[in-house]
């Protein structure tokens, strides 16, 4: 009798460390971009389709759309076995970041700041200005209010720099995502009140007005500067439950590295552009991933 109680709490034992993880967490790029619900869901599928090969449970795989959602999740009693985001919410899951994009991505914030002599004019670095004038934009840019995505790479690399004097943080939502950003900016904007659009590098050099409306029209005759963040951060990547059975994280960071794709539909899926390269990132990467986005010590 006692070898039979033996037994099955044995297989009682193997049972709960069976199931120590289920599923997965996806920061879903297409509700961060504002794509409708057809592109979310087509996203979301693309992704399960490309992890189910691995091994790793697929079931079920949720979209999430900030840092509290995964801390929430991850302390359950069943959490995810992995994560699938930016290292803002891969790194908030305590998981081991497996397989990374460590193409870099550069922040940068836009500044709607004084009206200037020039209709829907192309931003202008900070580098480019004198020294005192730069130190001035520093120094305004200190009283500011700056709005970024909540949860994303670049809204964390721009507060861990302290370059605003207040960060409001819109939650990514169907219809509303980045491309929302400078919209709330120009709508908050006035001839005597500057305001930051956190984006990225790229996408800050390219902005104007031409195409925004605000609640003052001269929002057209606004100068913009652009002010780089110091430090970038790599891209999306999975995050792996450390009970995720051994052999599935290794063929899902094999997968991930190994990953030659043109199609368009994954590559959405997975946040990568025409240039992209996974790899496992060491511990001291990690930490000073940590440090950037001012997640860790």
């Amino acid at each position: 009798m006692k070898k039979l109680l033996s037994a099955g709490l044995f297989l009682c034992n193997l049972g709960a460390h069976a199931q120590s993880c289920e599923g997965g967490l996806y920061l879903n790029p297409q509700v961060i971009r504002g794509e409708g619900s057809s592109q979310t869901e087509s996203a979301l599928r693309e992704l399960i389709d490309f992890v189910r090969p691995t091994g790793l449970s697929v079931t079920p795989v949720l979209n999430i759309k900030e840092t509290q959602d995964v801390l929430t999740a991850v302390k359950k009693s069943v959490p995810p076995c992995w994560v699938y985001g930016n290292p803002v919410v891969g790194l908030a899951s305590g998981y081991r970041p497996v397989a990374i994009n460590v193409d870099p991505i550069q922040s940068a914030v836009l500044i709607l700041a004084d009206i200037g002599t020039v209709k829907d004019g192309k931003p202008v670095e900070l580098k480019s200005l004198p020294p005192e004038q730069q130190a001035k934009v520093l120094a305004k840019l200190k009283t500011t209010s700056c709005f970024g995505m909540k949860s994303g790479v670049t809204t964390s690399l721009v507060k861990a720099e302290n370059f605003c004097g207040t960060v409001v943080e819109v939650i990514p939502q169907q219809g509303l995502g980045q491309s929302y950003l400078p919209t709330k900016a120009a709508f908050h904007w006035q001839a005597d009140r500057w305001v930051g659009l956190i984006t990225r590098l790229q996408s800050a050099q390219a902005t104007t007005m031409k195409n925004h409306h605000g609640t003052d029209e001269r929002i057209h005759m606004a100068e913009l500067v652009v002010v780089p963040a110091t430090h970038a951060s790599w891209g999306y990547g999975i995050y792996v439950h450390p009970n995720a059975p051994a052999d599935a994280v290794k063929k899902a960071a094999t997968q991930f590295k190994s990953l030659k794709t043109t199609s368009p539909l994954l590559l959405k899926a997975l946040d990568l552009g025409g240039k992209y390269e996974f790899a496992t990132p060491s511990d001291a990467a990690v930490q000073a991933m940590k440090k950037s986005l001012a997640t860790g010590p």
